[in-house]
């Protein structure tokens, strides 16, 4: 337990905030007349990163720092920040997202392209760029289905992943000629002039976000500094930018005090860049989020920040800094907002179950069930295509489709038929993808001789 010590002027001006790792028993000093405080922020101080170092060098240099400065660090710190290593990725990542679920994710968004391709007029170059393209799992699977849906779209496909950490050896598998794939490393979009499609798949939630809370009917930012014994503490203050109050001047209602939330100001910048780099094209946004009336519901008065180690929630986001995922639900009447100040029209915002079933998810579920393979193959893949479908899972994250200058008025006019869909194999699970039968149901995958290797005698 650290030791902290905050005036009595801080303390009664509610300035002090005291993280505990469940945000619903967050305590604030607010009125109390005991300026010695003890607590624990669960500071895992087994392993100090260089993002954690960098962190707290920055804060006693210049004192407290936004929690957007914080994240950014904790995530994107050049040497060991969450994102510049390859932890995250793949099935053996602290999380999993549809890509490592099952390829047919990927599979029904090169439907998607081929449906969009032949709305723009079947162009020769038809470029698909990938932000936040991670090991290139989805690359992998898009451009493999791309080959079975057309051989004139699979020529014409030029696709790009973007990313500022893409780990080498994806770059190795996928880039170099094997697959139609072209990387850059970048954390900006050095594009132009684009015709085609910009996809994202769970980017916008890793935005670093500024952290608020409502006293005494005014939003205060969180910061994040250090006590006396080094240990990090929150303090709220006045906004460091006039945008976060901004953005929530702009809601339908208002918050009550106590309502803690997030607000992502790198939305604007980010659609800006997409919005210059596209000629003639559309946007995919696939994440988890909700409209900023749900977003900054009184049933989510505590926030949406979340944190995950290795498969599950890691609680303070001052623990294990650079080894943990940190991330915000996504306000998508925000996306769709700045969408169209930059020029993008909304085409569709459904449910990822919705869209998949527009793209023709039961059609491949069909065609799965003819294909020859064994029982429990087949069990694993219905299990994994579920998965995507399910409306409390990611079947219930976010799709958002916006368009510029193609001149697509409905989104009917880019959702695939049958005959599209014809000369598409069902994609089928790799070792690249997560093991959930085995997960769920590890009996299927039991060995006598694993249970013998685990046994000891007593003595």
């Amino acid at each position: 337990m650290g030791q902290a010590r905050f005036s009595q002027q801080e303390i009664a001006a509610g300035k002090v905030k005291l993280l505990v790792i469940n945000p619903k028993l967050i305590l604030m000093l607010k009125g109390t007349s005991n300026a010695d405080v003890s607590f624990s922020l669960g500071n895992d101080m087994t392993e100090i990163t260089e993002a954690e170092r960098a962190i707290r060098r920055r804060i006693r240099e210049q004192g407290r720092i936004t929690f957007a400065e914080f994240m950014e660090t904790a995530l994107y710190h050049p040497v060991d920040g969450y994102y510049s290593s390859d932890k995250p990725f793949g099935a053996s990542g602290d999380y999993f997202t549809s890509p490592a679920v099952h390829p047919a994710f990927g599979a029904l968004l090169a439907v998607q392209l081929y449906g969009m391709w032949r709305r723009l007029g079947k162009p020769p170059d038809f470029t698909a760029v990938e932000m936040g393209a991670g090991n290139g799992m989805l690359a992998h699977d898009i451009t493999t289905a791309a080959r079975q849906l057309s051989g004139r779209f699979a020529e014409s496909l030029n696709y790009i992943c973007v990313d500022r950490y893409a780990p080498q050896d994806a770059i190795e598998a996928h880039g170099e000629g094997r697959l139609p794939v072209e990387w850059v490393r970048a954390d900006r979009l050095p594009l132009h002039g684009v015709v085609g499609c910009f996809i994202s798949n769970e980017l916008v939630d890793a935005f670093p976000i500024h952290r608020f809370e409502v006293v005494d009917g005014e939003a205060l930012e969180v910061y994040v500094s250090l006590d006396d014994k080094d240990e990090f503490v929150e303090v709220l203050d006045e906004p460091s930018t006039p945008l976060l109050r901004e953005r929530l001047n702009s809601l339908n209602h208002t918050l009550e005090d106590g309502h803690r939330g997030e607000v992502s100001l790198r939305v604007r910048a980010w659609l800006n860049s997409v919005a210059q780099a596209v000629a003639r094209g559309f946007i995919i946004t696939i994440d988890y989020g909700y409209s900023a009336s749900e977003l900054y519901s009184p049933k989510r008065r505590f926030g949406t920040l979340q944190t995950y180690y290795r498969h599950t929630e890691g609680g303070s986001p001052y623990r294990r800094i650079g080894r943990q995922d940190i991330s915000a639900h996504v306000d998508f009447t925000l996306l769709k907002e700045e969408g169209r100040a930059a020029g993008l029209n909304v085409m569709a915002y459904r449910t990822q179950a919705d869209w998949l079933r527009l793209t023709g998810m039961e059609y491949l579920m069909q065609k799965l069930r003819r294909v020859s393979i064994s029982r429990h193959e087949r069990s694993a893949n219905v299990m994994a295509l579920h998965e995507l479908m399910k409306s409390d899972g990611l079947g219930g994250f976010k799709a958002l489709i916006q368009e510029k200058g193609t001149g697509v008025k409905a989104y009917g006019d880019i959702v695939p038929n049958e005959a599209t869909l014809q000369g598409l194999t069902p994609p089928l699970l790799s070792d690249r993808h997560m093991p959930l039968m085995e997960g769920r149901y590890p009996h299927t995958v039991w060995e006598a001789t694993s249970l013998w290797g685990e046994w000891r005698p007593t003595t």
